[in-house]
């Protein structure tokens, strides 16, 4: 019998082993095909709202790509040492350990060629409904037919095929250098850290992590640029979460093990003795998950943030069906009002004076008073409404509202000078007050005392900006076409938004999500991995309690509480971390964190859920 046909038998025999890491790459697979076809489909480059897309899609290939050499890695090393026992019974028989190595290489190439063909196939039985759900969530009129694209099929096999060959030359000189004649008792060990005490380690760990939550969250107060704090925030938090789970977690599960009153109630002394070594065996593995399901949670932070921008752009460009400088109840609009029959939901007038500034990136501003700004609250709900109301702004305060177009990353809490006034700005967030109509520029709120002062130091004269919602708010453009006609007026009207514009920031929120689907489905089965090949080690300790009588039940319960422990350290590390990714990046689109995060977070429990009583039954099931 050849190498490939003992290879194909083995494959066989372990396919409930592979069934997990079969799974995980054919989806991985199917998602980078699809994103591959993004580049060569001529139906979809031609259509030239979305058409960033493909750059888009190119980028997150090349996330891809990276990803798949470390799942392949560290896959193929799961399964070396979840078979070290057959490479020891395979060197008594005689076998020479060059074939031995040929042998199990070969059948992880196997596998992923087998993964590479499920992969492709399903890609391309997906890809029509791929584009056509790329083309609706992109508010596109436009039909996708069914094609192959050959070039994204060479593009993915030659990709594939080459991690394959550098993992598949990777195990083969692994194998070919290891005594696997020692290795037929090395699954009954846990190769624990008898080194010096980690905890020291572990509290560095977590003293980094709060820093780099500080230096994220506090960048403006200390003037460091976004771009800066973002990367420093990223090494220290990937450099703190490693250390934190060498020492940190061990010490708390050893506080909770010194406690008997905890120690000895239900199955924790089971649960808990034998996590301790097994947080301390796989702390790299945890650190690597943690950090791999919070740039998963952050893609989707991202997205959902993007999204966000796009569904609302209709009411940041267009807060009210017609605006214009100018008399409220000019007579050309009152006769274009009465001719068009539309029901008026409420009309609005308010003072602003323009100004030129200083200050970063907003060149220009409006001066309002507090009491317009109160005036307009009467009437429309806004954006951090409830932190403006509770500002008692004092003589010579201000509040800098900040275009919602813009990106938050910059310290406004400066003074200027206004006329003869110096103005400190205290706050600085943003509140839509007027839309496209005045160019996304600035606002400064000061209270009434200090707008009238200025308003007599200031050359710049004092305009009124006129406001009218319709019941019916999108039926305004007989009205507008009217008024342009008739009048001199300069009318803003939401008639002339065009969504097609925003386009591509759908598209690009819809492969977000496909992407963070792809980590989280990996984690899972890395997850799963970790775990199974544990159940080996703790077979025949678990066995042992069975022969002196302890119950399927209380070991069931201890392996549920085991596992559920396991899979805990690294969701709670990573819900923190990206809880504060979150709030940067949201703080950033000038949006509010908390449902963003409160929906990611639910998502992740469901799907993490689900791996985590998969691997349990499986782990149960492998130490019967």
């Amino acid at each position: 019998m050849n190498l490939f046909k003992l290879s194909f038998m083995n494959l066989k025999q372990n396919i409930k082993n592979y069934g997990m890491y079969i799974f995980s790459m054919i989806f991985s697979i199917l998602v980078f095909y699809n994103f591959r076809t993004l580049r060569y489909s001529e139906q979809f480059n031609k259509l030239q709202d979305i058409k960033i897309v493909s750059v888009v899609s190119a980028m997150c290939a090349m996330v891809l790509f990276l990803f798949f050499i470390y799942f392949i890695s560290y896959s193929s090393k799961f399964f070396i040492e979840q078979r070290k026992k057959e490479f020891g019974i395979y060197t008594f028989m005689g076998v020479e350990n060059k074939k031995i190595a040929l042998l199990f290489a070969g059948e992880g190439l196997l596998i992923g060629i087998i993964a590479l063909i499920g992969g492709i196939l399903g890609g391309i039985l997906t890809n029509k409904l791929f584009l056509m759900a790329l083309v609706k969530i992109s508010n596109l009129n436009k039909v996708m037919k069914f094609e192959i694209s050959y070039s994204a099929i060479i593009d993915t096999s030659c990709i594939f095929i080459a991690i394959l060959i550098i993992v598949f030359i990777k195990e083969y000189i692994t194998l070919l250098k290891t005594d696997i004649s020692k290795l037929i008792n090395a699954t009954h060990i846990y190769q624990s850290d008898n080194s010096k005490n980690k905890t020291l380690q572990g509290l560095l760990g977590l003293i980094i992590i709060l820093l780099a939550y500080v230096l994220i969250i506090y960048y403006k107060k200390f003037n460091i640029m976004f771009a800066v704090a973002i990367m420093a925030t990223v090494i220290m938090v990937i450099l703190g979460t490693v250390l934190l789970f060498k020492g940190f977690f061990t010490f708390i599960v050893g506080k909770l093990i010194d406690n008997k009153n905890f120690l000895y109630k239900n199955t924790n002394i089971l649960s808990y003795n034998n996590i301790i070594f097994r947080i301390r065996d796989n702390n790299k593995v945890l650190a690597q998950i943690t950090i791999l399901i919070t740039c998963c949670l952050t893609a989707v932070t991202v997205s959902l943030a993007t999204r966000t921008v796009f569904t609302d752009s209709k009411k940041d460009d267009y807060p009210y069906s017609i605006m214009y400088e100018g008399n409220l109840n000019d007579k050309v609009v009152e006769k274009a009002l009465i001719q068009s029959k539309e029901k008026i939901d409420f009309k609005l007038d308010t003072k602003i004076i323009p100004l030129k500034t200083k200050l970063a990136y907003i060149n220009e501003a409006d001066l309002i008073s507090y009491s317009q700004v109160k005036k307009i609250l009467n009437y429309r709900n806004l954006d951090n409404e409830n932190k403006f109301l509770e500002t008692d702004l004092k003589n010579n305060e201000a509040i800098l509202l900040i275009p919602k177009s813009m990106i938050n990353a910059f310290n406004f809490n400066v003074n200027i000078n206004l006329g003869n006034e110096k103005i400190k700005i205290i706050d600085s967030y943003s509140m839509n007050l007027f839309g496209r109509m005045r160019n996304d520029q600035g606002t400064i709120i000061v209270n009434d005392n200090t707008y009238n002062t200025l308003k007599k130091q200031l050359k710049e004269k004092e305009i009124n900006i006129s406001s009218i919602t319709l019941k019916n708010f999108d039926n305004s453009k007989e009205i507008s076409k009217y008024i342009k006609e008739n009048s001199k007026l300069q009318v803003y009207s939401v008639d002339n938004f065009d969504d097609s514009s925003y386009s591509f920031i759908n598209a690009i929120y819809f492969i977000g999500m496909f992407l963070a689907l792809v980590f989280i489905v990996s984690v899972g089965s890395i997850m799963y991995f970790k775990c199974i090949s544990d159940a080996s080690k703790d077979k025949e300790r678990f066995d042992t309690l069975r022969k002196i009588g302890t119950s399927e039940e209380y070991i069931n319960k201890s392996i549920y509480k085991q596992i559920g422990i396991f899979f805990l350290f690294p969701a709670i590390v990573s819900i923190i971390h990206s809880a504060v990714a979150s709030y940067a990046v949201t703080n950033l689109f000038n949006q509010d964190w908390k449902m963003t995060m409160l929906i990611i977070t639910i998502l992740f429990i469901v799907i993490y859920t689900i791996y985590y009583l998969i691997t349990a039954r499986k782990y149960i099931s492998l130490t019967k």
